[in-house]
């Protein structure tokens, strides 16, 4: 269940999953949730990825730049190893239909 998690970032996030949870229930977040909660940014039902993705299946977003960020104090690396780390084996990751998007995150507001 997705919104099984006791350390919410703040009001937005906890609002986010409960919205997540009710449309799609199967949505992936990703993990450790203690590190990446505080970057997702929305929800969508129309993802604008390199995925092929059914039509209106809602999946948590997530902010670029607050990805990297949540890396960098992780694993405690610099900023080129992050995006490294981000592309190769986060937003590069296909798990089916509930991956999460991403978003820069400029387009955010």
């Amino acid at each position: 269940m997705i919104g099984d998690h006791e350390d919410y970032v703040n009001p937005l996030t906890g609002f986010l999953l409960a919205r997540l949870e009710d449309r799609n229930p199967d949505a992936l977040l990703l993990e450790p949730r203690r590190i990446y909660d505080g970057a997702l940014v929305d929800i969508t039902d129309a993802p604008d990825d390199q995925w092929p993705r059914k039509e209106k299946v809602y999946v948590a977003v997530y902010g670029i730049e607050k990805c990297i960020s949540a890396i960098m104090y992780w694993f405690e690396v610099d900023q080129s190893e992050a995006v490294e780390w981000f592309y190769y084996n986060t937003s590069g990751a296909w798990q089916g239909e509930g991956t999460p998007t991403f978003r820069l995150d400029a387009e955010e507001e």
